[in-house]
């Protein structure tokens, strides 16, 4: 049976206008909520687009307006013989001593140092009257934490570094890996694969004056060891297919010891060095600093002498070191270039491999050189040059006229 439900007089129509008024709340809510949700969607899920051009887009990798590098190469570092001699001590060798004067050459403002290394680096014990004797060295691997506090690229395409041995250059390379030195070269010029690396550079990215962040640039060096040799038929030439794609810094071992001038054969092996694709060349091997020359609008230095070795005369005991600094525009391809660098740290990586299967296109550095002189040799420390040291090291150099044809290049 039905309820009956009983209303006052009057219930029945509140009670519709009741209902009337609860749908068109809910129609409101309804409507409120549908113009919202447009709303965040249009503007919050969905933010505005902004152009290509518009400098707050945020793109992979740092941005700056330039990169900047800069650069010393120094000469001849020997850590044996009479050089190990005056660092004993009576509690053993003391391996910081031969070092405690670099800080004269303010080596925090350089991106990299690199010097040419004229020992193997082995666990093989030499000893001073051995050296003398036999003109034979040895390096310790003590001795690499503090050559590499600053000193992190080794060239060793010298004669030397073979005196242990081809087993003790290969030891050499190990040890220097694994102290966290980029090497390049060989005493065998036969060994091609040893010629050229491609050497993870670091950089600075100039954002504005006041800001810079860190970077790493691939870079090819290449270096070659003709004491006494001449360059046999495509040993030169290995470095034309880095130099397609990468700037290349190329290095050379020859001339004969204690001469003042790069003799003839120094002269047609550097000018086939650069008309190859060097940017520049710096060579070594007289124990001498010798002159310098531009040569198709680029620099030739024949020889910087030693920096660390235990050498008696006043030629000997005063070197060279190259002040190199790199600027160039950041661009897309730059920073292509950026991100590549840190795979470019082992030697024997495939750097340039990569390199040229991306497409990466040729960079083009632009370049300031300062010569730099030391003081060193025999029972005295090494340190940065006074100001007679400098412009004796300059003379030799003829770097009035060299550094004014540069200068006249740059401006072209």
């Amino acid at each position: 049976m039905t309820k009956k439900v009983y209303r006052l007089p009057g219930q029945f129509e509140d009670e519709r206008h009741g209902r009337k008024k609860a749908v068109l709340i809910i129609a409101i809510f309804i409507a409120t909520g549908f113009v919202t949700g447009f709303y965040f969607t249009r503007n919050v899920a969905a933010p505005k687009q902004q152009k290509v051009s518009d400098s707050k887009v945020v793109t992979k990798g740092p941005r700056a307006d330039s990169i900047e590098g800069r650069y010393l190469f120094s000469g001849t570092i020997v850590l044996g013989r009479g050089v190990e001699q005056q660092a004993q001590s009576a509690g053993g060798v003391n391996y910081a001593q031969p070092f405690q004067q670099i800080a004269s050459f303010n080596p925090e403002q350089y991106d990299g140092w690199l010097a040419d290394l004229e020992c193997p680096v082995t666990n093989n014990n030499v000893s001073f009257r051995q050296s003398v004797e036999t003109l034979q060295f040895n390096c310790r691997p003590e001795w690499l934490p503090e050559l590499t506090k600053h000193i992190k690229f080794l060239n060793l395409a010298n004669n030397h570094t073979n005196d242990m041995g081809t087993k003790g250059f290969l030891e050499t390379q190990k040890n220097l890996e694994a102290g966290g030195v980029q090497t390049i070269g060989n005493f065998n010029v036969t060994a091609k694969q040893d010629i050229c690396e491609v050497m993870a550079l670091p950089v600075r990215l100039q954002k504005d004056s006041s800001t810079a962040e860190t970077g790493t640039l691939p870079v090819a060096f290449c270096a070659w060891q003709y004491f006494f040799r001449q360059p046999q038929a495509g040993e030169l030439e290995v470095m034309q297919r880095y130099a397609k794609v990468m700037p290349v810094f190329a290095f050379m071992h020859s001339g004969a010891e204690y001469f003042p001038t790069a003799a003839p054969n120094q002269t047609d092996i550097a000018h086939k060095l650069i008309d190859l694709g060097g940017e520049f060349v710096i060579g070594n091997s007289p124990h001498w600093v010798q002159n310098s020359e531009v040569y198709k609008d680029k620099l030739i230095v024949y020889s910087t002498g030693n920096f660390i070795f235990d050498q008696l005369d006043s030629e000997t005991n005063r070197g060279l070191n190259m002040d190199v600094t790199f600027k160039t525009r950041y661009d897309a391809n730059l920073e292509k270039w950026l991100r590549l660098g840190p795979d470019c740290l082992k030697r024997g990586d495939d750097c340039l491999t990569q390199a040229e299967k991306t497409g990466l296109k040729k960079i083009k550095l632009n370049y300031d050189f300062a010569p730099v002189a030391s003081a060193g040799g025999y029972k005295k420390l090494t340190r940065k040059g006074d100001a007679a040291l400098q412009a004796g090291v300059e003379q030799r150099l003829d770097w009035a006229k060299t550094s004014s044809q540069l200068k006249a290049t740059t401006a072209r």
